[in-house]
């Protein structure tokens, strides 16, 4: 331990001299916020443009009756900006929004009041024009629907009073209404599945696996730039001719290259949260308002410690596959195109757990994912809260630290200056011959 503890003071140190490996620390607090600012004020600018002037529409009313101008007075009232066109041509009113800064046309075709007063359906026409594709088109296509959604609500309610006054409209409109329970760890929750796990999808769900696959790339490419770098510089091999044992080297890589991914795991953290704080600070327009308090089932302490344990393993795995990478690259432009190999067992599983259920998949591919440690940290993550930890996942962490011990003894055989220096000389002569071919 004496002789580990300068080796990882080096490692952290000659790391965090690097101005290379600022770029990846400093970059996700940097453009995660802009990101959600950008997103934030284009967002709500749209929604004060909606607040201020109202959402604009254009009417033709070619029925010219008072249940048509009701129709109208009913849009005005829940506060669309209506303006009427006199044209019954529809073309021509479509080639007037073209000039003005309205989207949508409604058209009230004649025999709409007799279709009304009769019990009949009655037809509206919306021609919605697309002058730009973004989120504000979508919305003020949604607040038109709402509009329309509740006129038919509101001339419903007047055909069960009219016919029968002393029946509750809602009651015909609802008659059975829906009380639903989710039961968590034998716990009765009073909430509709889901709002739970639309809820859990986007907190644990999501952010939790991305924050674990980007905390593994990161460690990965931090010891695969590092060794590079010091192969590059030569440095590597004057290090492995001292008195100082390969596993000790090794060690002092692994560790110093964690201590620094955790820094920069702790910067994206933080450019996360100011993401998502900028991204869902503006005021949400909804036709129904809903807010739903939730007790979110704790995890136990177990848990946590599997957790911790699960991704330490998992970022020693990454870490030494960069080792390894590094130390067979001559120079850091190798490195880095050699490096995405390493993302690839380490998001699968991500996706995997992020859109699918691994129960649901075929055996050959279950065995893939869970033969590979990085998968193990968002299986536990994805069900701590919910349920106990699945056999498998209890024990493929024995599995996962004995298959890390196995990579990290191999990468410590394979630091030797005559065996990286054999190595190195065949991937640079195997890259010559692919170019010779092209």
């Amino acid at each position: 331990m004496g002789s580990l503890y300068p080796l990882v003071e080096k490692e952290v140190k000659d790391l965090l001299r690097d101005p290379r490996i600022y770029i990846g620390l400093l970059a996700p607090i940097l453009i995660m916020p802009i990101i959600g600012l950008a997103i934030s004020a284009a967002m709500q600018s749209s929604i004060e443009t909606i607040s201020r002037e109202g959402v604009k529409v254009a009417v033709i009313d070619l029925d010219g009756t008072a249940t048509s101008r009701e129709f109208i007075d009913f849009m005005r009232s829940l506060g669309l900006n209506v303006s009427e066109f006199s044209s019954v041509d529809v073309e021509d009113g479509i080639e007037k929004l073209k000039d003005i800064d309205v989207r949508i046309l409604i058209v009230v075709p004649n025999g709409f009041e007799s279709n009304v007063t009769s019990f009949r359906k009655a037809q509206v026409n919306v021609y919605f024009v697309v002058k730009t594709m973004g989120l504000s088109s979508v919305g003020i296509f949604s607040i038109i629907e709402n509009v329309l959604n509740a006129y038919s609500r509101a001339l419903v309610e007047s055909f069960i009073s009219s016919t029968s006054p002393e029946v509750n409209p809602d009651d015909v409109l609802k008659p059975l209404t829906t009380i639903s329970y989710t039961v968590v760890k034998n716990r009765i929750i009073k909430v509709s599945p889901s709002i739970l796990f639309n809820q859990f999808f986007m907190g644990s769900g999501i952010i939790v696996p991305l924050v674990l696959m980007l905390v593994s790339i990161t460690v990965a490419q931090i010891a695969a730039t590092a060794t590079a770098v010091e192969n590059e510089e030569k440095t590597l091999e004057t290090l492995l001719t001292l008195p100082i044992g390969r596993y000790s080297i090794l060690m002092g890589k692994l560790i110093g290259s964690t201590v620094v991914a955790m820094l920069g795991t702790i910067l994206f953290i933080i450019g996360l949260t100011v993401y998502f704080q900028s991204l869902f600070s503006f005021p949400i327009m909804a036709g129904e308002g809903l807010t739903v308090s939730l007790e979110f089932p704790t995890a136990s302490f177990e848990s946590y410690i599997m957790l911790f344990v699960s991704l330490l393993i998992a970022i020693f795995f990454a870490t030494s596959l960069g080792v390894i990478i590094g130390a067979l690259s001559s120079d850091v432009r190798i490195s880095g195109s050699l490096v995405g190999f390493v993302q690839i067992p380490i998001m699968i599983p991500m996706f995997i757990v992020m859109y699918g259920d691994i129960g649901s998949l075929p055996l050959a591919l279950q065995l893939f994912i869970y033969a590979l440690p990085p998968s193990y940290p968002m299986l536990i993550a994805q069900s701590m809260f919910f349920s106990e930890l699945p056999l498998e996942v209890l024990l493929g962490i024995p599995y996962s630290a004995i298959f890390t011990i196995l990579l990290i003894y191999l990468t410590s055989k394979l630091l030797a200056p005559e065996k990286l220096l054999s190595l190195q000389y065949k991937l640079s002569m195997r890259k010559m011959k692919g170019r010779a071919t092209l």
